[in-house]
């Protein structure tokens, strides 16, 4: 007698995830079709009275006719305003950005996320062959990227394609900025809401984590929430936060003109310091035209790091990591080394991919360290998930469920589902476990 053995809830999961996608893609292609039989030429005549065209998306989208979102709204259940800007993002991505259009429509990045993308490009109002440009030197990079990473690339690149447009950007968002205090549903605590130059917010967030603790030396017990609250209400009264920092003897020592002090880490290219022009990629911010950066360093102290080759071998045998292997690290590996993580390397633990041992030789080494956040770290440990990094900077995981990763520079890459793909695949684990290192 044959028995069919049931699908783990895994595998039931990934056929699941697969289906939607098929779908968004479906819904996808077919309200670009149904804007295109709705398009007008753009020589077309019309009556005043009649159906007219309108234009939805930006600058080389077609004329469609204006009752089109009412459709769409009417079959999905959803406002007119949102199948409104659904249809813009839609046949903006189809006309503007062809190459990310293609790689959606091949499920090689998902549909919903290329339409965000293409809704933040037309903040923007590139021109056509502007974001034609931005289409061909992003869409090779997308796939295996998290969300986080798309945006910030595509802001950098943006402000190379359009310089001007982002500067006179910053400049309006920082026209608009604010400070409001509003109500709360209790009224013995407000909420406080504030739109500040990005330099003032990092030092402001800085001297209020400096007071909570403070606070916490004093002995308050309250979270470090709480303290930072209260802290604000110290700053609030400058005399008394004065007389707090003075007590302090790793403040008290420092020239007042110089407080706060915080790390800001910033990238920037020999040609965009020689030129004044091009970007510049401030960690925990993202990428900053040149021009701006003036208004986030001010007049603070800056110290210039040469560049760090993340190959060089530097190996030591205790388990402590000495900065010159630190910064490799950091510099090969922008970002935590699990799937689709988006959280910036700088801020996680260097894990041992091979668990440090005593008694052996050369164990701390930047090919044998990447950045993995605590529960990944804990996972790797104790929950039975499998990490290799067979060349440095690249990194196979494999789940207790028997899914793989391969995690890169370029992102993270599911393997072995798609059997179309699985030589490919086969191709990629070879040249990983085989070739020598860079």
């Amino acid at each position: 007698m044959e028995t069919t053995s049931t699908p783990s809830a895994a595998e039931r999961l990934r056929v699941a995830i697969e289906s939607r996608t098929r779908a968004e893609i479906a819904e996808a292609v077919a309200i670009a079709d149904l804007a295109a039989e709705h398009a007008w030429d753009a020589d077309a005549t019309f009556d005043v009275v009649g159906t007219r065209p309108v234009r939805i998306g930006a600058d080389g989208t077609a004329l469609v006719d204006e009752f089109l979102p009412l459709e769409v709204a009417a079959l999905k259940g959803i406002s007119v305003a949102a199948a409104t800007w659904l249809i813009r993002d839609i046949v903006n991505l189809k006309a503007r950005h062809p190459l990310v259009w293609f790689q959606a429509t091949q499920g090689l990045v998902p549909m919903w996320r290329a339409c965000q993308l293409a809704a933040e490009v037309a903040r923007f109002d590139l021109t056509l062959d502007q974001a034609r440009e931005l289409d061909a030197r992003l869409a090779p990079r997308i796939p295996g990227l998290s969300w986080r990473r798309v945006l910030h690339l595509t802001r950098g690149l943006i402000t190379d394609l359009a310089a001007d447009t982002v500067t006179a950007l910053n400049r309006k968002a920082r026209a608009d900025r604010f400070v409001r205090k509003l109500p709360t549903d209790d009224p013995s605590v407000a909420y406080l809401s504030a739109r500040v130059d990005t330099a003032d917010a990092i030092f402001f967030d800085a001297m209020i984590d400096r007071i909570a603790d403070l606070l916490a030396v004093r002995g308050d017990t309250d979270t470090k929430d709480v303290r930072r609250a209260r802290a604000v209400g110290i700053l609030a009264t400058p005399e008394r936060a004065r007389l707090m920092l003075a007590e302090d003897p790793e403040t008290a020592s420092t020239d007042p003109r110089l407080l706060p002090q915080a790390d800001v880490y910033v990238h920037v290219a020999e040609e965009t310091l020689l030129t004044g022009r091009g970007t510049a990629r401030v960690e925990g911010v993202g990428p900053l035209a040149a021009t701006m950066l003036g208004h986030l360093l001010g007049h603070t102290r800056i110290r210039l790091t040469p560049v760090v080759r993340p190959y060089q071998h530097i190996a030591v045998d205790s388990y402590e990591i000495p900065d010159p292997i630190r910064r490799q690290v950091l510099l090969r590996d922008t970002y935590e080394v699990f799937p689709h993580s988006s959280r910036t390397a700088r801020h996680q633990d260097l894990d041992h991919t091979i668990p440090w041992r005593p008694g052996q030789p050369d164990q701390t080494r930047a090919s044998n360290l990447g950045p993995l956040s605590r529960r990944a770290h804990r996972a790797k440990t104790h929950g039975g998930w499998h990490l290799e990094q067979p060349r440095p900077g690249v990194f196979w995981w494999r789940t207790p469920a028997g899914h793989t990763y391969r995690i890169g520079p370029n992102g993270t890459r599911p393997m072995f589902r798609d059997p179309h793909r699985r030589r490919f695949d086969q191709l990629l684990w070879d040249i990983d476990h085989d070739d020598p290192p860079p």
